[in-house]
């Protein structure tokens, strides 16, 4: 009984200590996966930093932006995902809202990652839920009123940037 006390003890702590496989824990300025680690850090007045990390590979790579009027974005989605051929990883922050903005409304901009070598690729305002997963080469999809806010163009050049985002235009 006390032997069969312990190993449960044992798993039960094992699985407080770590997140569990796929978990992604958001903490404030920061959201990790089993995988990758992203920080976002201000870098003076109405600029930031998103900080990616591969836990797997070690690969550090930092990047620097404006900042919608804030330098202190938090991360609110992050989703692995398949775009032209190449496997992106979609980062959606959200930006404070200040007095200085015309409006009160929730800024969130999306910033698309390369995941195999976390290379810059492109990002849109708006969030991933507003990316369609139909590339804007496909025959009338900006035609489809359903279709999310923003279009994926793929290009083919080699060595560049496997796609862009477009945002769609109302007629």
């Amino acid at each position: 009984m006390r032997r069969a006390f312990r190993l449960l003890s044992a798993v039960l702590l094992s699985g407080f200590a770590s997140p569990s496989a796929g978990q992604t824990i958001f903490d404030g300025a920061s959201v990790e996966s089993p995988e990758l680690r992203v920080d976002l850090r201000p870098r003076g007045e109405d600029r930031f930093a998103i900080h990616l990390t591969d836990k797997t590979t070690g690969r550090q790579v930092d990047y620097e932006f404006d900042g919608e009027g804030a330098n202190d974005p938090e991360p609110f989605l992050m989703e692995e995902g398949q775009y032209c051929d190449t496997s992106v990883i979609l980062l959606t922050i959200e930006f404070p809202w200040r007095h200085s903005l015309p409006q009160y409304a929730r800024v969130l901009d999306t910033y698309a990652f390369r995941a195999t070598d976390l290379a810059y690729i492109d990002m849109t305002a708006g969030s991933v839920t507003d990316i369609a997963l139909l590339d804007s080469s496909e025959i009338a999809a900006e035609d489809m009123d359903m279709q999310p806010s923003v279009l994926v163009e793929c290009i083919s050049d080699e060595g560049e940037s496997p796609f862009r985002f477009h945002a769609k235009t109302k007629n």
